[in-house]
């Protein structure tokens, strides 16, 4: 007897994606020499969060902070966001994100839990001045305990599969024109199980008629995936969509597109769907300069000076470094 325990999720982007993160924060790892252990790809791994506060000093005492996640959407993505979210207090920071998508419920789980605090999303990448919040041995270089010091980039920057679901839940939604966002066909994955039981019957009548059933053994049998969209997953999506105020026809662009590719959506695109609400030239929620105008983004925090910074903010596009 087979009976099948159903999963859904969002096959990984492909390996493109990974290839252009890599390339734009220097972390292009080079072929590994035999019986060393491979790097492990960031990116392949379950969402991370930090709060970080720009590295560019010269915006001190007065910088933007935020809330970087990096990462798989995996089902434990919500609770580790409202962890975040607990740490940053009283700030109401915006939501930094680079992903290549992942669960698609948890995703629409954390993208209702970003509604209702009513925080703006960009997708945009960070760099850190000191170490990434992956290493173990890393010391966070922040201003409070735990948080870090970075320089966010759009560019290369990408939110691709079930990230869009997190974007389209943003307060202000903003994606720049070098940032990336994309989505592909939903996977349903159905893991197997074989089930052993020992049952007790007899004939009634001509009749099997069963008195008792006890499992006695359970063993895996492989997983089936199909692109096929369960009726159930269709309504949560679309009542998700109206929800959030984006149009149905972002779900035709998801089934349109096989799930081993990526339709990047253009900016005007997703103006017209409601999925952002700006397109930027550059980094908006992380630009120190908005930090210096008479009316000053809330996320800009007062500290006093120091300063800690090995790099430079991102160039706008255009413009001399």
């Amino acid at each position: 007897m087979i009976l099948g325990d159903l999963m859904k999720r969002i096959l990984p982007a492909t390996r493109l994606a990974a290839i252009l993160f890599a390339i734009a924060t220097g972390q292009m790892a080079l072929a590994e020499p035999k019986g060393e252990t491979k790097p492990v790809n960031p990116l392949e791994q379950p969402m991370v969060f930090s709060i970080v506060r720009s590295g560019a000093g010269y915006c001190e005492p007065n910088c933007p902070e935020w809330i970087y996640g990096e990462g798989q959407i995996v089902a434990a993505t919500p609770a580790a966001f409202k962890k975040a979210v607990k740490q940053a207090g009283d700030r109401k920071l915006p939501l930094l994100i680079v992903s290549p998508g992942g669960n698609v419920m948890a995703a629409m789980e954390m993208g209702r839990m970003v509604r209702k605090l009513g925080l703006d999303v960009e997708v945009s990448a960070t760099r850190f001045v000191d170490c990434t919040p992956r290493r173990q041995d890393c010391v966070p270089d922040g201003p409070e305990k735990g948080e870090y010091r970075g320089i966010a980039f759009s560019a290369g920057a990408f939110c691709w599969s079930a990230c869009p679901l997190v974007l389209a839940a943003g307060a202000n939604r903003y994606s720049s024109e070098w940032a990336h966002t994309g989505v592909h066909q939903i996977t349903t994955v159905y893991a197997k199980e074989r089930v052993y039981f020992k049952e007790n019957y007899r004939w009634v009548n001509g009749k099997k008629k069963v008195l008792s059933r006890k499992v006695v053994k359970r063993k895996k049998a492989g997983t089936e995936s199909t692109t096929r969209l369960p009726k159930s997953t269709r309504k949560a999506l679309l009542g998700y969509f109206k929800e959030m105020g984006v149009g149905k026809k972002l779900l035709d662009a998801m089934l349109s597109t096989p799930p081993d590719k990526i339709r990047r959506l253009q900016p005007e695109e997703m103006l017209e769907l409601g999925l952002i609400t700006e397109v930027t030239m550059s980094d908006t929620l992380s630009d120190p300069e908005r930090c210096g105008l008479r009316e000053r983004p809330g996320h800009c925090v007062m500290r006093n000076p120091s300063p800690k910074t090995a790099i430079l903010p991102q160039a706008r596009p255009g413009n001399p470094t």
